[in-house]
């Protein structure tokens, strides 16, 4: 057997209206369609109220409609804005209300009562709500008395679409509702759609007289924003099960979204007209934006003092090296924030708890269930089930965050709450039932005949944790995690520097004959140049000569060098933007000699100013060209190409050979002291020059990177960041 639930009834496609209006359809400005009853207000057969005009309609029930046309026009020309008017009909007063929808104008008529509103009484239903402590009361009240119903609520959607009556203004003879609850499917889904669109919905008496849409299929008109459209059945059969004959709900739509509802009864068939409904609509909206307006304040006060602490624990962070005691210093404050019953530090495998909660046991059992959730830096629930896994407690925390500080080392930190046993009252137990008619497949769902109260006990849950209480502890997350990555950091900064210290001493002597090897090779040749001479055979000349070019080279290099080492470790220095064009000229001048590479191909790109300091920049050139010059000689065809370009804000310099290459493949360090590949044999060095290189580019703030393949060649990139244009 087939069940169809409320949820697929197609209620703005029902294709009838209630007894106190009338509707009519136009389409191109063409009656398209009509409710039965309008041969009563136009007193024209139904076949002549098709094809008429808005202007023809107006004539045929308003002396001289023809004022109001542009005023029409004006309006439906922009999709949903209406065109509302108070006219005399018969001497009955009406309103017209003319909108455009789905392409088509809907032109309403409805029957006015003797309510007017006053724009003194909208600015005192205004300044009431403004002053209000309550603003739902004294909104429940305000309808009540405008709608003259006998009970006005309001009608708070919860999280699991269920509602509950928060407010209520009634007769004193009735029963009271508030604080009763209401099942998720009293409401439908499409209903809840329909007053999210449209914020009015009467019905003036359950047992009323129907008229049919004719001319259209109901299923081809959309009646979503009709005020007179019918009600379900099913709804007005539910209506009066609860004894309402009368009923009138109102929207509250915070953040575009539908909150809540303002619901009004009364046990007597009872119209309210358009008038009162766009007022009590109005105070609807006006109350939901005080309310809106109360809570931004509350988030404000709440979230100044989030921020607050936020910074004095991230100051004593910094400056702390007491990591657990500060936190233990603030988490009184943190739990008071986002009312945390106790707070959890697993911190190097110890547990330090702060005010009330699970013992060690629980804490593995909420790691155990959250095995498979290592990648969540950020957990809560309100419903956490301890009792799968057999712990027993005096104490029940189903609201956990479990927050990771330290991914891979197991610290965490936890917040709990509590379990809250909640007494809920209902209006009638929430069962559905369906029913059958005689001789159908089809089975509907029966209106609820009971609304006697009816109570549960919820337990096994704690308070929901609040969003901006999750953002705050996001926050305190972030602050934590930064804290020890810096003091991390610093640990590692220290170790780093005490390594290149230990570097820098093991191998002093080994630089001191690595880099002076370029500038004693010139000598060397000039020395050489000047011994050979013929004409100065004097053995007192050669001999003096050879004693102070050796003596000079011995202590000028080695005085240099000491300088050069320290100005690439530790010495200050103040950054210039340098060209080194010249430079690079001069190196490969002397390399090329060097490594008798008088054949080399040399291309040179453009060089771009780069911030360095002159003897550093001096010493990593030298250090990549001459590499590029040596490792290339033994090539047919030597070619050795630098050049720069500007990517965003940083420029890249190229250095590029085609010599032997480097063998990448393993992952070796290839700028570690000492470090040689195996195809540098027959190639003069010790393996310090790139070591070099990295410590200078890091003393430079640049970064250095390398591309290689054996036997074709190698690529070294120097990225110099943040270099103005």
């Amino acid at each position: 057997m087939l069940q169809v639930g409320c949820h697929e009834e197609q209620i703005h496609l029902c294709g009838k209206i209630q007894y106190f209006g009338y509707l009519f359809v136009f389409e191109n400005d063409i009656c398209i369609a009509a409710s039965s009853n309008a041969v009563e207000i136009t007193e024209l057969s139904f076949d002549k109220i098709l094809g008429i005009t808005i202007g023809q309609l107006l004539n045929l029930i308003v002396d001289d409609g023809r004022f109001m046309i542009p005023e029409i026009e004006k309006h439906t020309s922009v999709p949903l804005k209406r065109f509302t008017e108070r006219i005399s009909i018969h001497n009955q007063e009406y309103y017209i209300c003319i909108y455009q929808y789905d392409k088509k104008i809907f032109f309403e008529i409805e029957v006015c009562n003797d309510y007017v509103v006053k724009f003194t009484d909208l600015n005192n239903y205004a300044k009431e709500l403004e002053r209000s402590e309550d603003g739902w009361q004294t909104l429940t009240g305000l309808i009540k008395e405008i709608t003259g119903f006998d009970r006005a609520m309001v009608y708070q959607f919860l999280e699991d679409n269920s509602g509950q009556v928060i407010a209520e203004s009634k007769n004193e003879e009735l029963s009271s509702f508030l604080s009763f609850r209401y099942p998720e499917f009293d409401i439908p889904i499409q209903a809840r759609e329909l007053y999210a669109r449209f914020p009015a919905r009467n019905v003036s008496n359950v047992d009323g007289r129907i008229f049919d849409i004719l001319g259209v299929s109901p299923d081809k008109l959309d009646l979503s924003y009709c005020s007179l459209r019918a009600f379900s059945p099913i709804h007005l059969q539910y209506l009066r099960n609860t004894n309402t004959y009368a009923s009138a709900s109102f929207s509250i739509i915070i953040e575009e979204k539908l909150w809540g509802l303002v619901t009004c009864q009364n046990i007597k068939p009872k119209h309210v007209d358009l008038e009162q409904r766009n007022l009590c609509a109005f105070l609807a909206q006006y109350a939901a934006n005080c309310h809106l307006l109360e809570n931004q304040k509350e988030l404000i006060t709440a979230h100044k003092i989030m921020a607050a602490v936020e910074r004095d624990l991230k100051a004593e962070l910094l400056l702390q090296y007491d990591f657990e005691g500060v936190l233990k210093k603030y988490a009184p404050k943190i739990m008071d924030i986002v009312a945390a019953d106790g707070i959890v530090l697993k911190y190097n495998g110890e547990l330090s708890r702060i005010g009330e909660a699970p013992d060690k046991n629980g804490i593995k059992i909420i790691d155990d269930s959250l095995l498979n959730k290592e990648e969540e830096g950020f957990f809560s629930t309100n419903q956490f089930n301890y009792l799968q896994s057999g712990y027993e407690d005096d104490t029940y925390f189903p609201g956990v965050i479990r927050i990771s500080l330290l991914p891979g080392n197991k610290w965490f930190l936890y917040l709990f709450r509590k379990e809250n046993i909640v007494e809920e009252i209902w209006a009638g137990k929430p069962e559905k039932f369906f029913i059958t008619p005689e001789g159908s497949q089809v089975s509907y769902p029966s209106p609820r005949t009971s609304f006697e109260s009816w109570k549960k006990m919820t337990k096994g849950a704690a308070t929901n944790w609040k969003i901006r209480e999750l953002a705050f502890l996001e926050k305190i997350a972030y602050v934590i995690r930064q804290a020890i990555t810096q003091r991390a950091g610093e640990i590692f900064k220290l170790n780093r520097e005490l390594i290149r210290a230990n570097s820098a001493l093991d191998t002093f002597g080994y630089i001191l004959t690595h880099d002076l090897k370029n500038p004693l090779a010139m000598i060397n040749l000039s020395a050489d140049m000047i011994l050979n001479r013929e004409e100065d055979k004097s053995k007192l000349f050669n001999r003096l000569a050879t004693n102070i070019l050796n003596s000079t080279r011995l202590m000028t290099e080695m005085m240099d060098k000491v300088y050069e080492l320290s100005q690439s470790t530790y010495i200050h220095f103040e950054l210039e933007m340098i060209n080194p064009e010249r430079k690079i000229m001069d190196i490969l001048e002397n390399t090329k000699k060097q490594y008798e590479s008088e054949n080399l191909k040399f291309i040179l790109g453009e060089t771009i100013a780069i911030p360095g300091e002159r003897t550093l920049l001096y010493q990593m050139f030298l250090n990549l060209i001459g590499n590029a010059v040596k490792y290339s000689s033994q090539e047919e065809y030597p070619l050795v190409e630098v050049k720069s370009y500007r990517k965003g804000l940083s420029v890249i310099y190229e250095i590029r050979d085609n010599g032997i290459g480097i063998d990448l493949s393993h992952g070796a360090n290839i700028f570690e002291i000492f470090r040689r590949m195996p195809n540098t044999v027959g190639f003069e060095g010790a393996g310090i020059g790139l070591s070099i290189v990295k410590r200078i580019a890091d003393r430079l703030g640049a970064k250095i990177f390398v591309e290689s393949k054996m036997n074709i060649g190698t690529c070294f990139f120097i990225e110099f960041t943040n270099v103005p244009l």
